[in-house]
């Protein structure tokens, strides 16, 4: 037999006095639980396409920017003593003074780098070092940058370069790094066009570390490895 009890407005309530028992409690606590497990994984997936969504929005910023440098000075952007890529870029993006400018917040940093302080963004083609606009014979099928910051041991590197599959390696060399979804990795070509790519032929042969050069560098070898990456 239910127990009446007053509520605030004068009226008898069945209800009054009624709650969750400690079973019930621990049944939604269950669920809840169950829930959040399902959906984390769920999440992080979303979260990791959306990083890698302005990744490839960012190379393809700098890569345009590269390319209209190429346009202005008939020879495509490069490093050199007292001068660095973002130094010359930054009339056209207007962000990153310079390489030790590291702020998260510009175009120059990818938002699945973890370690900025320690891991470059991206790394343009070191091939393309001042070379002439017109020595580019395919820009639509020549790296121009990509997701960089590692060497071939797999360790962070505020290198802004990558280097193609034929150079072997050296202490200071930056390779692509498959930072997103530990398999692709941004690329941005000469055109200005951008495109997630996989660590394997014919933008690169393998992950750092697993495969450092052959040190092959003639186009007519059939274990020429740099397709994407020579003027040709």
């Amino acid at each position: 037999m239910p127990i009446f009890t007053r509520s605030p407005t004068g009226r008898a309530s069945p209800f009054a006095g009624s709650g969750f028992t400690l079973i019930e409690l621990l049944v939604v606590i269950s669920i809840i639980a169950l829930l959040i497990g399902i959906l984390l994984p769920a999440l992080s997936a979303a979260r990791q396409a959306a990083q890698a969504v302005v990744c490839l929005g960012n190379v393809r910023q700098i890569g345009m920017a590269g390319s209209m440098y190429a346009q202005d000075h008939n020879a495509y952007v490069g490093w050199g003593l007292g001068m660095d890529r973002k130094e010359l870029l930054y009339p056209y993006l207007k962000q990153g003074q310079s390489n030790t400018d590291l702020d998260g917040d510009q175009v120059w940093h990818c938002p699945s780098n973890d370690q900025p302080q320690q891991a470059a963004g991206y790394g343009f083609n070191a091939n393309l070092n001042w070379a002439k606009l017109t020595a580019i014979r395919s820009p639509s099928r020549t790296v121009a940058l990509c997701d960089g910051g590692i060497n071939d041991q797999r360790q962070p590197t505020l290198a802004t370069h990558c280097f193609p599959p034929s150079q072997m390696t050296f202490p200071n060399i930056g390779r692509p790094n498959p930072r997103h979804r530990n398999q692709y990795v941004s690329v941005a070509y000469v055109d200005g066009h951008a495109e997630p790519e996989v660590m394997q032929p014919p933008f690169y042969p393998g992950v750092p570390g697993e495969w450092t050069g052959n040190g092959v560098t003639d186009p007519a070898d059939p274990d020429y490895r740099d397709e994407l990456w020579d003027l040709n």
